[in-house]
């Protein structure tokens, strides 16, 4: 990150996002005198430890870093409150104490967000549905990686769409299993879904490898145009990507 961004939290933010890169927002919300940040500071906090911004001097800082440090490891926010006394740290219920002497005084409260790399769904296939998923999945900031099955691509992929419609049908589910660990949305009738898994598992693929698919794709809404079809598979990623990352474990589960 250029250090040009070190008092500048706005284009801090816009830069990390372009780059799709993990960061964190630190907010305070509350200070007390004679601490030199104020309510309304605002920082943006690189996973080593940058800061673009102000939340206060170098009493508060490690603090605010060990804290960024953790939400970006489990996603979840955190109320950060320091104060200038003796005793332990204690993290309950979203919200971290941190007794410390610190020489100024003063004592500040603020809010850790952790944002989090947006996962890349995998397309594969170029039906109707496909091309159309290419282009309404950024509009809601979900970014895409389309390719022909068989099509050389860098990277593994938490969910996959697979729309080849009767073109390399059979090729576009094993690359999508091997390229993927989520849920695989197979645009076809379950009938068919249930004879390509009967294939795949004589080729060798476990069984819960094969329940990853999904066909008809997407959750249910009775869809029948391209364009509703398209709004039920996004619905199915968000919710498969919301379910992943809310479980501790990150298990892989059926969510349509």
């Amino acid at each position: 990150m250029d250090t040009k961004y070190s008092d500048n939290w706005v284009k801090a933010l816009n830069n990390f996002e372009a780059a799709n890169a993990s960061y964190a927002i630190a907010t305070v919300v509350r200070a007390e005198s004679p601490s030199s940040a104020k309510a309304g500071d605002k920082a943006i906090i690189s996973p080593e430890g940058e800061i673009y911004g102000w939340i206060g001097g170098g009493c508060a800082q490690p603090v605010v870093i060990k804290a960024v440090a953790d939400v970006l490891k489990d996603g979840n926010p955190l109320v950060l409150r320091i104060s200038p006394s003796t005793g332990k740290t204690i993290t309950k219920n979203g919200v971290r104490d941190v007794h410390m002497a610190c020489h100024s005084g003063g004592s500040i409260e603020l809010l850790i967000e952790p944002r989090l790399p947006r996962q890349t769904l995998l397309i594969i296939g170029s039906a109707p549905i496909a091309k159309k998923l290419e282009v309404v999945a950024p509009l809601l900031s979900i970014p895409v990686k389309r390719i022909h099955p068989g099509q050389s691509v860098d990277g593994f992929f938490q969910c996959a769409v697979v729309a080849t419609q009767g073109r390399k049908d059979k090729a576009g589910l094993i690359q999508a299993l091997r390229q993927s660990e989520g849920f695989i949305h197979f645009v076809a009738s379950s009938k068919k879904a249930i004879k390509f898994r009967e294939e795949l598992a004589d080729e060798g693929f476990t069984s819960s490898e094969l329940e990853r698919i999904c066909a008809p794709a997407g959750i249910e809404i009775h869809a029948e145009t391209v364009d509703e079809i398209v709004v039920s598979i996004l619905a199915g990623f968000i919710k498969g990507y919301r379910e992943f990352n809310h479980n501790p474990l990150k298990s892989t589960e059926k969510v349509a």
